[in-house]
């Protein structure tokens, strides 16, 4: 089949980076792949896409919303023989709906949500992007609270189902599982300043640790800095916490966006992923194929894909006595403690989370 795929970018976003494992997934099944993105900043998995040999389409909208892109996704179906168009988070899903409806070709439109309802701050642009939805042949949530949701709209339910994230097979990992207490180094992946990752909660649940302890786990924070006045002004809020507790700060290290994560994952022992909501995380699935375990914040499919005390441990991200408390837990654990739900995680990982398994899905759709 010749496929389509939209999206905002090709920039360092859990979204892109999603697109762009089964854009290549695809176009390795022997379908004919080509992207179309309408901002031209994000390249981050642009050299991913283009190994793969899939064309990319740049429409350079501007600011706000824009007729340029259904416009363009319309010629490029009447141009070609495309066969589906598969979009990603909610503006691309707007304007892929509405270049199908310009171009008036009968083609299959999937539209995927990515996040979770919780983030929705207006109510009639989520309804009037929901009635656009009546034109794709399928609706795909990554998570399942995100598809329960959706399925409140009627015409919508019967359309909406679950694809979880896919990501390619890693080679197992058991190195640095022997470092106990003080020594454990904790993970933190996200962008910096986000409000939905709660970084000011978990510097308080590291304060409360060190006073009932003597000391905190080394904890690294690897992603970008949220670029929005109140994404700075929490980073300045977390570095005035940080230089007001210098035994926190003597442990806390700020790294940055990076490319290495696999390898970031596998010098540390666990992640930690407090998250006020979340669709399906890319941080916790890539803990899981590290065979690391996360301690989770139970909301929206957390409470599925980390059972506590099995995969990782749980805990109410809005108090941080909660997430101290399973912080306590995870260090608690011996090596082989943690070993096994290391294991247990990347048992989860290869059965559920692998490209195949997601390409196989969207095939499946594509074929009914």
């Amino acid at each position: 089949m010749r496929i389509l795929c939209v999206i905002d970018s090709l920039g360092s976003g859990g979204a892109q980076r999603q697109l762009t494992n089964l854009a290549c997934g695809l176009q390795g099944s022997g379908h004919q792949v080509e992207v179309l993105v309408y901002r031209s900043q994000g390249s981050y998995y642009r050299p991913q896409v283009e190994a793969a040999g899939i064309p990319i389409h740049v429409v350079d909208k501007g600011a706000g919303f824009s007729w340029k892109v259904p416009r363009a996704i319309a010629a490029l179906l009447r141009a070609e023989p495309i066969d589906a168009v598969i979009s990603y988070l909610d503006s691309s899903n707007i304007y892929a709906a509405l270049g199908v409806l310009l171009s008036r070709r009968s083609v299959h439109l999937i539209v995927s949500e990515r996040t979770s309802y919780l983030a929705e701050n207006n109510t009639i642009a989520a309804f009037i992007r929901r009635v656009l939805y009546a034109r794709a042949t399928w609706v795909v949530a990554n998570s399942y609270s995100q598809a329960a949701y959706v399925r409140r709209y009627p015409w919508l339910r019967r359309r909406v189902v679950v694809i979880l994230n896919g990501y390619p097979l890693s080679s197992t990992v058991t190195s640095d599982l022997g470092r106990l207490g003080r020594d454990i180094r904790i993970l933190v992946l996200g962008r910096v300043g986000a409000p939905e990752k709660n970084g000011c909660r978990i510097l308080q649940a590291l304060l409360l640790f060190q006073q009932r302890h003597g000391y905190v786990p080394t904890v690294s924070w690897a992603g970008r800095q949220e670029p929005s006045p109140r994404g700075l002004a929490i980073r300045a809020e977390l570095d005035r916490f940080l230089l007001e507790h210098p035994e926190i700060q003597a442990r806390w290290h700020w790294l940055g966006e990076r490319e290495d994560v696999e390898q970031l994952l596998i010098s540390h022992d666990a992640l930690l992923h407090v998250s006020l909501f979340e669709g399906l995380p890319n941080a916790i699935c890539e803990a899981f194929w590290a065979a690391r375990p996360p301690v989770a914040s139970s909301v929206c499919d957390h409470p599925r894909l980390v059972p506590d005390g099995i995969r990782g441990f749980l805990c109410d991200p809005r108090l941080p006595e909660s997430i101290c408390h399973a912080l306590e837990r995870l260090v608690a654990l011996s090596p082989g403690e943690r070993g096994v739900a290391g294991r247990n995680a990347r048992t989860y990982a290869e059965q559920h989370l692998s490209i195949a398994r997601l390409v196989t899905q969207y095939e499946q759709l594509l074929r009914q």
